[in-house]
């Protein structure tokens, strides 16, 4: 049975209309980064839930989720409504296995997101452990708009604080944004401007971790398969980690 702990609004960040952070305050149990939780709201005598992982590190004084309000949504709209004091139901345990703990030894970390995905691995990046275990780190971030670029003081805070392991790349999709490739993360891949851009290859020494869209993680796992990774797997290590709780 899932064990609920109720939490109450400290802040709703609205980055554009419909994309936003929730920051929680909530007593929880112990959780590494990476994982996700389950944020629900009491509906006509329902609690509905959904999935989110969690934006905030272990060590944070509040948790804070990334979502975006589905104007059809069951959930969302009713997030989006939230104002400072309201409450909310948090699950007591986080869950998941995508956390650092789970990719094996390398020398350069590629952690790839689309949308909202960026927060599971900005909650990873505001810990001590990837600095420790790997030589360089690219944040790859693909949005459709530019203003979907969110947490850029954050970012650029963890570049001044580890300025020669960490490289951010942006991609907007929907149109030309200086200082942002104009494409998918799978054609940067494919066509080999991230490699010419970080001056990183990718073989056997990369770890990639994907988080995002469901076809996006699928087209990528088969690039990066064509580049001689395989995926990882507890029984067989590999290079490939994906995290798929909301396909």
């Amino acid at each position: 049975m899932e064990e609920w702990q109720e939490g109450e609004v400290v802040e709703n960040i609205k980055w554009t209309k419909n994309l936003a952070s929730l920051k929680i305050k909530a007593k929880i149990n112990l959780h590494q980064a990476g994982q996700f939780t389950r944020i629900g709201l009491n509906i006509k005598d329902e609690l509905v839930t959904r999935s989110y992982s969690y934006a905030s590190a272990p060590q944070d004084d509040l948790l804070e989720i990334i979502y975006v309000n589905v104007s059809n949504g069951t959930l969302s709209p009713k997030l989006h409504e939230l104002k400072i004091g309201d409450k909310v139901y948090v699950m007591k345990q986080a869950i998941g296995y995508f956390t650092l703990d789970e990719i094996p030894d390398g020398k350069n970390l590629w952690m790839l997101a689309t949308g909202t995905a960026l927060g599971v691995f900005l909650a990873m990046l505001k810990t001590s452990l990837p600095w420790q275990r790997f030589e360089k780190i690219i944040l790859i971030h693909s949005v459709r708009y530019s203003e979907e670029l969110i947490y850029q003081d954050l970012i650029e805070e963890l570049k001044q604080s580890h300025p020669d392991q960490l490289i951010y790349i942006s991609a907007v999709t929907r149109f030309k944004v200086e200082g942002s490739y104009n494409n998918r993360i799978t054609k940067g891949l494919l066509t080999r401007e991230f490699e010419n851009h970080t001056q990183i290859k990718i073989d056997e020494d990369s770890q990639f971790m994907i988080c995002g869209n469901p076809e996006m993680i699928k087209e990528t796992t088969e690039i990066l398969k064509g580049f001689g990774l395989v995926k990882n797997r507890r029984a067989k290590p590999g290079n490939i980690t994906v995290e798929r709780y909301w396909v």
